[in-house]
């Protein structure tokens, strides 16, 4: 029961009370006022802005409209009964701060005795009110009373939170840090009255209008734990459809930034980030999550950390284990319903019942998956290590990651739940290492747009193991695996291949690499990479400009009607998500500057095969433009008429070139993109 659970969390509780660190809070601008609060020798009539003067309730901090600025500073080694709702916003660069001053353990806010419900069910809250950081408080919120509700139980459960930032007020709300808090023993709703449930439990943002957004949310560094129903939640509802599928990008919150916080033994989900455009997931720690389900609730599942209905998320360094399936799901990571454009990382996953990762199908595309490490993931049996989930998220890329399936387990190393072999959509499978030596087989979605292609299966191979005309079955020579996974992201080195590996450079080149491993290692432009998520080489290439067009970034000039191209259908570009095209027929250009460039490979998108439609130039001062013989590849055919073919130089470019430019003629415009240009010295 989880009054049980919170009683064996108490010797635990008063060892992270008592680290604690000693300080004393600064004021958040010299042109504010600090207030304080003593729950034992303050007054409410005092002037509360002395520590001889302090303030006593939670009532009249409340009361309070504070200003730009401001600090409003909790004793330490005190507790307050009731719940925290000051009043008033902050500006850019004067946010207020609610910390803490004095010695001892944080000063705590019990939430306890509160009523449940939105807003009324928070310890902390704050509503419609922006640029606010919540600093170094202890929050706990139970009830004492089983709040779980549930779809055969006559009541429902209550809306409880430690932390809740809310917006209903039809616009945008910034500037919200929370940050270095230990959040504790919350007893959230699984089946709640009015509210879906994933939006309660320890700290949460929320959104709940059609007009309602964030923009610049941190939640850094705290410790939240032996709660429910959701650890930490990002819950911006505003932007999608009815059915919940189609994102629209301009209703999207946006910086959204979760890092450095550790999540332990919650009752679903461990970290969720809904609804944000570039939100950052890192160096997180999530344990044991997925604890408690209840029958027939509205929201039985969990995963550990998880981003959905977005885009540009992503996800990194971070460690999940220990995940429970209650109904469903159990991985260690998600990538959910509409999300769009989603980095998953050099992360460690390891001994998550229902495997690594989550692959919603539904709505999703452009997803990569690379570096990350699992281990021991899948134990239940029922799911896979990658998991695919009702379709295939269009362009998806999995590549150098290691997966090590010990002996006894009964893991599927891919799985796909609801697939066939007409699911729709492309997704590509390379230099992954699988070392399984458990019994689990494979059940993949078998696309026409599948490819697996210079992966290492080595151990046992089930009849369903994928064709791979580059495969290694040998062994990886990993340095010293085991099955039992070490805790630390930084504890991996056992799963290293060794200087001798077949693994070592046998890869495939891959565009947008990342550029490291999960090491930190190099991993070339243009060399072969090892396979896995170690680079065992040590890489030496030219000094190279590589652009993937995701952006304007890497070149210098172009051309008024050059543009990004990132429509669809990808097949036709090969996959390639991003291109450089034109916005009407009239000549167009893109110059990129490079100093002591000597070569150069661009790879084409054309309709048609007309000889002229592209030309190069370099420069050594951007004025004096000398033609460059070049050179095309063979067409190779992609999709619906289209075709591929890459262009180089074919002698080395004069001695201090510094400019390269491609000359697209005037034309029918959609006919030629331009895709990766690689530019070396």
């Amino acid at each position: 029961m989880k009054l049980i659970r919170i009683l064996a969390m108490a010797g635990a509780a008063a060892v992270l009370a008592a680290a604690s660190v000693v300080a004393v809070a600064a004021p958040a601008s010299a042109a504010g006022t600090t207030y304080y609060v003593d729950a034992v020798a303050g007054s409410d009539t005092a002037a509360g802005t002395s520590t001889a003067t302090a303030w006593k309730s939670l009532t009249k901090v409340s009361a309070t409209t504070f200003a730009a600025g401001d600090s409003i500073l909790f004793k330490r080694g005190q507790s307050w009964a009731g719940q925290l709702h000051p009043l008033g916003s902050g500006t850019s660069g004067n946010p207020i701060t609610i910390g803490a001053f004095g010695s001892g353990n944080r000063p705590k806010i019990d939430g306890g005795a509160l009523t449940g419900g939105y807003g009324t069910g928070a310890a902390v809250y704050l509503s419609n009110q922006s640029y606010w950081t919540i600093d170094n408080l202890e929050i706990v919120n139970n009830s004492g009373t089983d709040n779980f509700g549930g779809l055969d139980q006559p009541t429902w459960g209550e809306h409880r939170d430690g932390i809740l930032v809310n917006n209903s007020s039809g616009a945008v709300v910034s500037g919200i840090t929370i940050t270095n808090n230990w959040v504790h023993d919350v007893n959230g709703c699984f089946h709640c009255n009015g509210i879906d449930a994933h939006g309660n439990g320890g700290i949460l943002v929320i959104a709940q209008g059609s007009n309602d957004s964030f923009a610049g949310v941190t939640i850094a560094s705290n410790t939240v734990e032996a709660l429910g129903r959701t650890g930490i939640g990002f819950w911006d509802i505003s932007y999608y459809s009815w059915d919940e599928t189609v994102v629209d990008a301009a209703k999207l919150s946006t910086g959204v930034v979760v890092q450095d916080n550790v999540v332990k033994t919650i009752d679903s989900d461990g970290i969720v980030v809904y609804g944000s455009k570039g939100a950052m997931l890192q160096r997180n720690i999530v344990g044991d999550a997925g604890q408690k389900t209840i029958e027939h609730s509205s929201e039985p599942s969990a995963a550990g950390l998880w981003p959905t209905r977005g885009m540009d998320a992503v996800v990194q360094f971070n460690e999940v284990y220990g995940t429970l399936k209650q109904g469903t799901d159990g991985q260690g990571f998600d990538v959910d319903l509409a999300s769009i454009n989603t980095k998953v990382q050099y992360n460690y996953s390891h001994d998550n019942e229902g495997g690594f990762l989550l692959m919603m199908g539904g709505y999703s595309s452009n997803l990569v998956v690379r570096d990350n490490l699992s281990v021991n993931d899948g134990w239940g049996g029922e799911k896979g290590i990658f998991t695919f989930s009702y379709g295939v998220q269009e362009n998806t890329h999995i590549y150098n990651n290691t997966v090590y399936i010990p002996s006894g387990s009964t893991a599927k190393p891919i799985f796909c739940d609801g697939c066939d072999g007409t699911t729709p959509g492309t997704y590509t499978f390379r230099n992954n290492i699988i070392e399984n030596h458990g019994s689990g087989d494979y059940l993949y979605p078998n696309t026409a747009g599948a490819v697996f292609d210079y992966n290492v299966f080595y151990g046992n191979h089930p009849s369903t193991e994928p064709a791979d005309a580059h495969k290694l079955t040998t062994n990886p020579l990993l340095v010293s695996p085991t099955g039992a996974a070490p805790y630390g992201i930084a504890s991996v080195a056992g799963y290293k291949i060794g200087s001798t590996s077949p693994a070592k450079s046998s890869g495939t080149v891959i565009d947008d690499n990342g550029v490291r491993d999960y090491f930190g290692n190099a991993r070339g432009v243009t060399t072969a990479p090892s396979r896995g998520f170690h680079e065992a080489a040590t890489i030496t290439e030219p000094a190279t400009l590589a652009d993937w067009a995701w952006d304007w970034s890497k070149t210098s000039a172009h051309s008024a009607n050059a543009r990004i191209d990132v429509s669809t259908p990808l097949a036709n570009m090969g996959g390639d998500q991003s291109r450089f095209a034109r916005t009407n027929d009239s000549a167009g250009s893109i110059t990129w500057d490079f100093a002591g460039m000597k070569n150069f490979s661009a790879k084409v998108y054309q309709f048609w095969t007309n000889s002229t439609y592209l030309t190069w130039s370099s420069s050594p001062d951007g004025v004096t433009w000398t033609t460059v013989p070049s050179t095309k590849t063979t067409a190779v055919a992609t999709a619906n008429g289209w075709s591929t073919v890459t262009f180089t130089n074919t002698s080395t470019l004069p001695t201090g070139t510094r400019y390269l430019r491609a000359n697209l003629a005037a034309s029918t415009s959609w006919a030629v993109e331009i895709g990766k240009v690689i530019i070396t010295k």
